[in-house]
């Protein structure tokens, strides 16, 4: 069963119950600038659920009514370590527990855990981990299938809780290729960009080249980020990557890539800004880019 919707408008007396405070003191907080607020039409104060989640974070706050904001009820609960944090989220994940799966990622999120590191510590981790377990004849293709939906679910939740993208910030985009249906590392890549400070978008999976180079042109991103998981005919990859490498070589953005088949060998052929195999290095790549306000250095 999945969990219950995120609601993205809060008023000050839901934010109150879910942090477990007087709704009088929320409000005094909202007029001291301490936490952010819309007014209705009515006059009514508004809370976005992204700066009620980023006030509880920062600010040490304990969810104490974790259903207010559509999360499972014992969230915010447990200190994880990430090795106990990883055994469990595997365990929900091939059990399709989908509500065990939201609360172990947002407990680790409330207790301060960068995006980047639940991405790769985690979500990745725990893939890996069932991957080894279908290597060994203990679980099936459905449990690794039903796992990727729930795991696609779940980085849905975090983009309602991250901080929007603003149009003023630098954009980036990102997809698979064509015949590359793998879109949970896009999704994560989204995230981690936006939460680093981009107006990050995925355009989603198996698109071909040129597609992609019309995007690039059209957007006019920063940054472009492909993962690449599947490679049918490596000398067309090669041609297509270094022709897509020369419009964002153009366009002053650069190219990220990463996956699975990007072994050295291949990548000596092609043209790229650099090479990320992990969310980490994704997010400290893309830092150093926002830090120099230009495209990069290349490969």
């Amino acid at each position: 069963m999945a969990a219950n919707s995120i609601k993205d408008l809060l008023s000050p007396k839901q934010v109150a119950r879910a942090v477990g405070v007087s709704e009088s003191s929320l409000k005094r907080w909202c007029d001291q600038g301490k936490i952010q607020f819309e007014k209705t039409a009515g006059g009514h104060r508004r809370l976005r659920l992204n700066t009620v989640m980023s006030f509880i974070r920062d600010g040490g706050y304990e969810l104490r009514d974790p259903g207010v904001v559509g999360l499972p009820a014992t969230t915010g609960q447990t200190q994880w370590t990430i090795d106990r944090a990883r055994t469990r989220f595997g365990d929900a994940l091939v059990s399709g527990d989908e509500r065990k799966c939201q609360q172990v990622a947002f407990d680790l999120y409330l207790a301060g855990h960068s995006i980047s590191v639940i991405c790769d510590q985690l979500l990745a981790a725990a893939f890996h981990d069932v991957g080894d377990k279908w290597d060994c004849g203990e679980v099936e293709i459905f449990h690794e299938r039903r796992g990727c939906e729930l795991a696609m679910r779940l980085i849905h939740r975090f983009s309602e809780v991250i901080p929007h993208p603003e149009p003023r910030l630098p954009r980036a985009i990102g997809a698979t290729l064509d015949g590359d249906p793998y879109t949970l590392a896009v999704g994560m890549a989204e995230l981690v960009l936006r939460d680093t400070g981009w107006n990050a978008q995925s355009l989603g999976n198996m698109l071909p080249f040129e597609t992609v180079r019309s995007a690039v042109r059209t957007i006019r991103p920063r940054l472009v980020w492909l993962g690449v998981s599947v490679v049918r005919d490596e000398d067309r990859f090669v041609e297509e990557m270094n022709d897509l490498f020369e419009v964002t070589e153009s366009l002053g953005a650069v190219l990220v890539i990463g996956g699975p088949v990007l072994n050295k060998t291949l990548r000596r052929r092609v043209r790229y800004s650099t090479h990320c195999d992990s969310m980490q290095h994704l997010e400290d790549f893309s830092r150093l880019v926002l830090s120099r306000g230009d495209s990069g250095e290349t490969n």
